[in-house]
């Protein structure tokens, strides 16, 4: 008969605990336990939070920054940033459905234009910012002005109903697929095939050295621009793809969909250890990010607080996690 002693009790905890972070990252080890206490404190002090209803809701409302959070990752981890996330995707979501309703195209073809027009205008705001040198911060802010003017010139400001089929919604609307809502399963998609690609293949190194030291990426043959551009490229389709999903589930657009969208997804990135230096950062720890987000606006909005302070919330979010990736990575190189 084997007896268990406590300290061989907390062993045990000890190294399930360094497991764990071995599989995580220090960092993402540190937002999980935070996700958890969130979650935990929103359970047991906030009404109604463990409803049915409202965690569908909050699942739903993760499922669009996680999609676009995985895109906005690549770019953060690669040296760069894209500010017109929010307007890409208010833009998109009215073209998807103008292509359903005013032009009549079939949902697979609608959906593929509008994710090609996603991943072209990451080209183009890409290729702006490594060919002529631009900061990505100058030329993605100058995007999330002009697509956020082309969304409402489309529309002239109203909001646009689309010609959704059963089978359309179905596939990416509201309703739940088992226990989790379908939008939560695109986001798993998406994740699951990206953040493999991140940390498994010789894609993801590219980006994480373009990300690191560009100079010593490009004197190691690796094309540092392109590797950027896709990286663009690729968030801007994300844009799109959460765009067709969007308009599935809802059956309209207004072009002032993702106004102010892009905090939240930064927010997601940042709280989950991206460094905005580049070179750090994980589809993981966006998840966990995203998560923390979610959990802090639907609390807020549970407990009845003011909508204005979500955004003093996801400021705060945002300032707080550089603050804590700087005293990280200045406690690293003091150690090193």
């Amino acid at each position: 008969m084997t007896v268990t002693t406590p300290a061989v009790e907390r062993q045990d905890r000890d190294a399930e605990s360094r497991i764990m972070r071995r599989m995580l990252g220090a960092h993402e080890f540190g937002v999980l336990v935070a996700t958890t206490a969130i979650f935990l404190y929103c359970a047991f002090f906030v009404n109604n939070f463990l409803t049915s209803e409202n965690l569908l809701s909050v699942a739903q409302q993760i499922a669009f920054i996680g999609i676009i959070g995985t895109g906005m990752t690549l770019v953060v981890v690669a040296g760069e940033i894209d500010l017109s996330v929010g307007s890409q995707y208010g833009l998109l979501t009215v073209v998807m459905a103008q292509s359903l309703t005013d032009w009549s195209l079939p949902t697979g073809v609608a959906a593929a234009v509008v994710i090609a027009l996603g991943a072209g205008i990451g080209l183009v705001q890409g290729l702006v910012t490594t060919v002529f040198q631009v900061p990505s911060f100058v030329v993605t802010l100058a995007g999330l002005a002009i697509l956020r003017g082309f969304a409402l010139l489309l529309t002239a400001g109203e909001p646009v109903m689309a010609n959704v089929s059963k089978q359309y919604h179905g596939l990416v609307g509201g309703s739940s697929v088992g226990s989790l809502a379908a939008q939560t399963v695109w986001m798993a998609g998406v994740m699951l095939v990206l953040g493999w690609m991140l940390s498994r293949t010789k894609f993801g190194y590219d980006i994480y050295a373009t990300g690191g030291n560009m100079k010593a990426a490009v004197n190691a043959g690796i094309r540092a621009n392109r590797v950027k551009v896709l990286c663009f490229s690729l968030t801007g389709a994300l844009c799109g793809l959460a765009a067709v999903v969007l308009v599935g589930w809802l059956g309209s657009a207004n072009p002032l969909t993702g106004n102010g969208f892009e905090l939240s997804v930064i927010a997601a990135v940042v709280v989950g250890g991206a460094s905005l230096s580049g070179g750090v950062g994980s589809v993981t720890g966006t998840l966990f990010g995203a998560l923390v987000a979610g959990l802090i606006a639907n609390a807020l909005v549970l407990l009845g607080v003011d909508g204005n302070w979500q955004q003093v919330a996801t400021g705060g979010l945002i300032l707080a996690a550089v603050l804590v990736n700087r005293l990280v990575a200045t406690r690293q190189t003091a150690m090193r």
